[in-house]
């Protein structure tokens, strides 16, 4: 069959879901002859069944890859390394509501006192970050400066370059 076979530019998308299938099948197949107790363990795996389906249905799988969303797991890591465990999910919000905060004040934020007036830090603790762009860095603030081509992202823009 001529529409079958692998041509450079030219691909038949009945050749591409059969190689999908026997790819998801093969390493279906490799975790059972390694490690036959993931197979039942881990919920990625079953999902390789329905991958020709998924991919007819939603299109190329690059952009539903949930590895982007995994390297998150070692901020909750760090959140919880002083939590009791026993409400983990209430320490993690409070650790990240704190350095909400924290960001907020920093970057000249207003808040509510208990005296019902708003207030806000000082201008020592104002320009404090515009002097340290390694903090800068740390608390997610983008400059509105140009970047320079080859100035490295942890000196100030009127500091002489490495």
């Amino acid at each position: 069959m001529l529409g079958t076979q692998h041509y450079p530019g030219n691909f038949s998308i009945l050749c591409l879901q059969a190689d999908v299938e026997i790819a998801a099948a093969n390493v279906l197949d490799l975790f059972a002859l390694i490690e036959p107790v993931k197979m039942t363990s881990k919920l990625k795996l079953h999902l390789l069944v329905h991958l020709k389906a998924d991919i007819l249905r939603f299109g190329p799988l690059v952009g539903v890859a949930t590895e982007t969303f995994e390297c998150f797991n070692a901020i909750f890591r760090f959140c919880s390394i002083y939590s009791n465990h026993l409400a983990p999910s209430r320490d993690i919000a409070f650790q990240l509501a704190s350095q909400e905060v924290l960001k907020h004040r920093l970057t000249g934020g207003w808040w509510p006192a208990t005296d019902g007036e708003w207030k806000r830090p000082g201008p020592s603790v104002r320009n404090f970050i515009h002097d340290h762009p390694t903090l800068q860095a740390l608390v997610g603030w983008t400059s509105n400066e140009t970047p320079v081509n080859g100035r490295p992202w942890f000196l100030p823009y009127n500091s002489v370059s490495l």
